[in-house]
């Protein structure tokens, strides 16, 4: 078994700085190390040697100083260190990274390619899907198990709802979860011992006479500007010796704030007709997603967006529904502001595979070559449209929060790194321009159920070939968990609330309050919650107009998913927490006599307002 790993050298995300002044992202000091996910991807190849055979070969495309990301890899127990080392990689987006390393793998030679799930540093999980693409192999992103059956090979994908049981056999390409396993750690002495291992050194012009096909030459898309987004919070601190006198001081506040205010969806109605709508080349395209028979609701949201986009750019906004069976959705997505729908029914794309939607909506962009392409930045779209991407050779900026049009109508993509502390605005050199987009990050406009959309359905449709099976579907959490994303509200708990059986005292808040869970990583490690609850750097990121931590301490991994809340309150018994820092009001006191006293003052509260 040959077995090679990809993996990268990312920066102490909590210890990168910005200058305003230069706008410019401050590295110097700041540790390196392997990216988490890597160190799993690593881990699991060195096991599936030890117990089956083979070599690991671990690759990393970086400056000088990454050598060091592949001696720890060695020291793990790879056998061998591959460095794509050369001036001309520099500024490489994620497609001009797959291109350069995909190359190399192809040389290389491979049963089996590991890569992780994501890098902390960008978050866009877009390089194993591309890499899969342009090797023409398959792929299965967010694997959390590894079985093998003989020739077959059994997996577990991680998915917003649960998790897939999926049959592939090699060549293959995995991305390490970060429930795959727990990473090897090494000694002093296995750094050591690691230096006697061979490593490779590999060069542009090794790969390719044509360099301009790497770095920022053959990036599809580029960094525009960069900004800093830290968030200002008011930093309220109260006492909650009297439960009571501080929950109602915490609800008049939060009222003031707008808690009982319902979340308005854009008044703006669709009023153009579709007559009026010309296919000028400026079409925007909103890839639609369904979940348990229904739209998720960042759908909606891109649909929002992409009628502010076209009144811009001028052109048709549609909505591509992949599946079978689906044409009754064309009235809600009429409703939201699609002016046409496109059908791509097969029934291959019952179930959802990577290939499949890759290769389906691959041939639609090239018949209809739209201006700008917007994916949900689910945990299904970010595993196809990467693929999307390397197969046309197109950019694509993940996990967007924004967008906007410049003079020249580029789309400016707004997008976060270094969990979330940097924003920068992303161009894209190609057509259609890309993007997948956080749930939660863009408003719905209000719906007008006389608006009809044109459907049309595409054919032929062609979604082969499909080298993975999926066996099974398992759903740990039910739909309205999966919206935590999209959320009004939302009550994230720690380790403090001291056990899962204090959960019932959480949920009679959350009803009242018509509140989403969301949980720190331990908590969901303890098996509380399922992950899916899960928010932070490695969980998910949340944009409620509320988010109340409670028992929570407050780290850094666990803060940075919760940052874009418009107002956060905290509860803890620690006056030193510091979640305190990172909230607009807090109340230092056991939570499991004040989160009742909160209950109650709010539903004395919202017994006195008509509506509710």
């Amino acid at each position: 078994m040959k077995i090679v790993v990809c993996v990268k050298q990312v920066p102490e995300v909590s210890e990168i700085r910005f200058n305003p002044e230069t706008k410019t992202i401050v590295r110097e000091g700041v540790p390196c190390a392997v990216n988490p996910f890597d160190r799993r991807a690593v881990t699991e190849a060195v096991r599936i040697k030890e117990e089956f055979g083979g070599v690991v070969t671990v690759m990393t495309m970086g400056p000088h100083q990454a050598r060091e990301a592949l001696l720890e890899c060695l020291a793990m127990g790879a056998d061998k260190g591959v460095h794509l080392v050369d001036s001309a990689f520099a500024g490489a987006d994620t497609l001009a990274t797959a291109r350069a390393l995909a190359i190399a793998l192809g040389r290389e030679g491979f049963d089996m390619i590991f890569c992780g799930r994501y890098s902390t540093d960008s978050e866009t999980g877009q390089v194993g899907p591309e890499v899969a693409e342009i090797l023409g192999i398959p792929h299965v992103a967010g694997v959390r198990k590894i079985e093998f059956e003989g020739n077959k090979i059994i997996v577990e994908r991680e998915t917003d709802e649960g998790y897939e049981v999926i049959e592939c056999e090699i060549p293959v390409l995995f991305t390490a979860a970060e429930r795959l396993n727990r990473p090897i750690k090494v000694s002093s002495s296995d750094i050591e011992a690691a230096q006697m291992k061979p490593i490779e050194i590999i060069t542009a012009r090794s790969l390719s006479g044509d360099i301009s096909n790497f770095g920022l030459k053959g990036s599809p898309t580029y960094v525009s500007d960069i900004f800093s987004i830290k968030t200002k919070r008011e930093g309220i601190v109260a006492s909650g010796e009297n439960p009571s006198e501080a929950a109602e001081k915490l609800t008049q506040y939060m009222i003031e704030r707008g808690l009982f205010e319902r979340r308005k969806e854009e008044s703006h109605m669709v009023e153009r007709r579709i007559g009026d709508k010309k296919r000028d080349g400026r079409n925007i395209w909103v890839v639609s997603e369904i979940t348990e028979g229904r739209l998720r609701n960042v759908t909606l949201e891109l649909l929002g967006e992409g009628v502010r986009l076209s009144e811009k750019i001028g052109g048709e906004l549609c909505a591509v529904l992949m599946g079978k069976g689906l044409s009754h959705h064309a009235k809600t997505l009429a409703a939201y502001g699609a002016d046409g729908v496109y059908l791509i029914e097969h029934d291959e794309l019952r179930t959802y595979t990577a290939e499949g939607y890759a290769n389906a909506i691959i041939e639609a962009i090239k018949t209809y070559k739209p201006y700008i392409v917007l994916f949900p930045s689910t945990s299904d779209g970010r595993d196809y449209a990467p693929r999307v991407a390397a197969g046309l050779k197109l950019g694509l900026t993940g996990d967007c929060i924004g967008f906007d049009i410049n003079e020249k109508g580029e789309l400016i993509q707004l997008k976060p790194a270094f969990g979330g502390n940097i924003v920068a605005s992303i161009l894209s050199r190609t057509i259609p321009q890309m993007a997948t987009v956080r749930p939660g990050m863009l408003k719905k406009i209000g719906p007008d159920w006389t608006q009809e959309a044109v459907v049309e359905r595409i054919i032929p449709v062609n979604p082969g070939p499909i080298r993975t099976r999926v066996l099974s579907v398992q759903r740990d959490v039910d739909t309205s968990t999966v919206e935590i994303d999209s959320a009004d509200v939302v009550i994230t708990v720690g380790m403090g609330i001291g056990g899962s059986d204090r959960l019932s005292v959480i949920k009679e808040l959350a009803d009242v309050l018509g509140a989403s869970i969301g949980a720190t990583r331990r908590v969901v490690d303890a098996g509380w919650l399922p992950r899916q609850h899960q928010v932070g750097l490695t969980g998910k990121t949340i944009a409620p107009r509320f988010c109340i931590a409670v028992g929570i301490r407050g780290a850094f991994n666990h803060s940075i998913g919760i940052q874009k809340s418009n107002t956060v309150v905290a509860i803890n018994s620690d006056p030193k927490a510091e979640i305190f820092q990172n909230a607009d009001y807090g109340i230092v006191g056991d939570f499991a006599k004040v989160i009742p006293a909160i209950t109650e003052s709010v539903r004395r509260a919202k017994g006195m307002i008509k509506g509710f």
